[in-house]
């Protein structure tokens, strides 16, 4: 079996959420004895290093690893791309989720390697590379066509517009319709879905009548059995993800002030993607971040040492979907956590033996400060979190569901799980 994999995002090693996802998938494919080779098309806004590619090319050998081709992300960082997404929207009427994937250079890229051979699956790594999903059908039409959703994208965007007053109300409640639309198309066009979790997939059901399937992320581990009693947390996501940014506004603003009273000596460090570097290269810092013992890292290519010196992680989330990533690599790091109610969505923990979870800046604060000063607490919840990920984040889970998706779960039922590459 040969695949092509259309991935939104190109990260060795990954840093942000997304790229999390694909390479788990990756991961996953690869360790499939039916699946011979996989050639992934990458699109990326930052230049990838040829020591990044062979990084990758050596941990996932039946990866085929393609140069990036570049295109936007972030596309308000890049105002020259702007205009054309702009005339899409206005005079054909493609939302801004879809429109903004449009290129002419990545196109005619992608329409060159579905002319270059056959492919028995097109793997479409995000809802948004699904603009292309026409030019995969025209081209290889044998092919089966699965889309990964790493979030409800409709539901973000009417997340969006409940924000606004009056008239960006209107043209938010407008894009989210169009959004929507365009959501339902492609999950029905597609002829296999899989969800990031049960909340996901039960959304999709809902929304276009499709019977998703949750493809679990594969995290690994080794067992840490570090406590430390000191008031010092951490923060780690992308930096200008709506749902981390009002997290981080309500976290510095509402909570810190409770943790301070309570712990004068406590920190925080937040890490992660998506600021700005100011004249010096120090990140430009929002100025509700800025507030004693609080410091604003930014891009922390190696994570290690963060959460070694960390009694917990703080994960104030507000909005979204999906999964949040930065909780799987607490677990997995052995890193206690705090976090809201939005942070804990679609993962089946239990507040008070996985994680914590609060909505109220006191009742958050407390939390903190309970945690970040037992040690017995903190052991429990590491001890918890390794049982989590043991129990709903393994291999051999994940390549049961994958196989269903490639339409291979027959012919290799009684096939062994293998490791992963």
């Amino acid at each position: 079996m040969r695949l092509l994999y259309l991935a939104p995002d190109f990260g060795w090693p990954a840093l942000r959420g997304g790229q999390v996802r694909v390479l788990s998938q990756l991961a996953v494919l690869s360790s499939l004895p039916e699946v011979e080779r996989i050639r992934v098309f990458w699109l990326s806004e930052d230049r990838a290093s040829f020591t990044a590619r062979a990084g990758l090319a050596r941990e996932m050998p039946k990866v085929d690893v393609l140069d990036p081709i570049f295109h936007p992300i972030h596309l308000f960082q890049h105002p020259r791309y702007v205009p054309r997404v702009a005339w899409l929207r206005i005079v054909h009427g493609v939302p801004y989720l879809s429109g903004k994937w449009e290129s002419p250079l990545v196109r005619s890229a992608i329409e060159r390697e579905l002319r270059g051979q056959p492919f028995d699956v097109v793997w479409l790594g995000a809802l948004g590379t699904a603009r292309y999903l026409p030019l995969v059908r025209r081209l290889q039409p044998r092919a089966r066509i699965v889309l990964d959703q790493h979030n409800v994208e409709s539901d973000i965007w009417a997340q969006f517009a409940r924000r606004q007053r009056g008239v960006r109300r209107a043209v938010a409640e407008a894009e989210w319709r169009r959004a929507r639309r365009f959501e339902i198309d492609v999950l029905r066009e597609v002829d296999a879905v899989g969800a990031i979790s049960a909340d996901d997939a039960r959304a999709y059901r809902e929304l276009a009548g499709v019977e998703a399937r949750v493809v679990p992320q594969v995290v690994s581990f080794e067992r840490r059995n570090e406590t430390r009693a000191a008031p010092r947390a951490c923060y780690v996501g992308t930096l200008t993800w709506h749902p981390n940014v009002r997290g981080l506004d309500w976290f510095c603003g509402q909570v810190w002030p409770h943790v301070r009273d309570l712990l004068p000596t406590a920190t925080l460090e937040i890490a992660g993607s998506g600021l700005e570097d100011g004249s010096r290269a120090a990140p430009l810092v929002p100025s509700a971040w800025r507030a004693p013992g609080i410091t604003v890292l930014g891009l922390v290519p190696e994570l290690g040492p963060l959460y070694e010196r960390s009694a917990l992680m703080v994960a104030p989330v507000l909005g979204g979907s999906g999964v949040r990533m930065k909780l799987l690599e607490a677990f997995r790091n052995g890193v206690p956590v705090v976090t809201t109610p939005d942070g804990a969505r679609g993962l089946a923990v239990e507040p008070g033996r996985e994680v914590f979870v609060e909505s109220d800046p006191r009742a958050f604060a407390v939390r903190f400060a309970k945690v970040a000063m037992s040690t017995e607490l903190q052991a429990n919840l590491r001890g918890a979190g390794y049982a989590y990920l043991e129990q709903n984040h393994g291999l051999g889970v994940a390549q049961r569901v994958v196989r269903s998706l490639l339409g291979s779960a027959h012919r290799w039922a009684d096939a062994p799980v293998e490791a992963a590459v």
